[in-house]
């Protein structure tokens, strides 16, 4: 049984003021880096036979502090890049709507609707196409038995778990992502399992060294 571990990037200070970092190259602040620090600690007895990551600053920067001390390379892939905010990168929502007027609310009736994008920007779909592109690649080195990490962001964390489960396109919009928070999908010849989503227990006072 092959198990995917999947983990957001730690807090940028972008994440704290509530700005767009789409494929901006944001750095982790403190914060995220003792996130992943607490998360490196949960996983240190975890074998991994591959690590992947966005080659974004703050997902290849936790990734890094993952891997730091296994004999083991971070790969980096484009393909597991938050999908793009065009315009609004480097914006909060109120500046979205001081510059934009009725655009947010244009979003906000689209709903679902995986076409979408901001101006200059990616859609889920295009993020989806992209992560699929990815677990291609990545399944192909997946051996029965293994272990692989995959260190990305929201949008992508959430494109990947619909493309190992199967699941609807619009489902991307159901999931719900927080700073180094894990998942775990188990492979079961084929099949998959989401064996647990959004956990961040290694960032609570209780002891954080046990492996998932």
């Amino acid at each position: 049984m092959g198990t995917w571990y999947l983990v957001r990037h730690g807090e940028t200070e972008w994440n704290r003021t509530g700005r767009m970092q789409g494929h901006l190259g944001v750095p982790l602040n403190a914060e995220g880096r003792r996130q992943a620090t607490r998360l490196a600690g949960r996983l240190r007895n975890v074998e991994f036979s591959a690590i992947y990551s966005s080659d974004l600053a703050r997902a290849a920067e936790t990734a890094g502090i993952i891997a730091d001390g296994r004999d083991l390379a971070v790969t980096p892939d484009s393909d597991l890049r938050e999908f793009s905010c065009g315009e609004w990168e480097g914006l909060t929502l109120e500046e979205v709507e001081t510059r934009y007027p009725g655009v947010l609310a244009e979003r906000i009736e689209a709903g679902g609707n995986m076409g979408w994008s901001a101006p200059g920007g990616e859609s889920a779909i295009d993020a989806l196409h992209r992560v699929r592109r990815f677990c291609t690649r990545a399944n192909a080195k997946l051996d029965a038995g293994k272990n692989i990490l995959v260190v990305a962001h929201g949008g992508t964390l959430r494109a990947l778990v619909v493309c190992l489960l199967h699941l609807a396109d619009t489902d991307f919009w159901k999931f719900h992502v927080d700073n180094t928070a894990l998942a775990i999908v188990n492979d079961h010849d084929g099949s998959r399992v989401l064996a647990s989503w959004n956990d961040t227990s290694h960032l609570s006072d209780a002891d954080s060294s046990e492996a998932a």
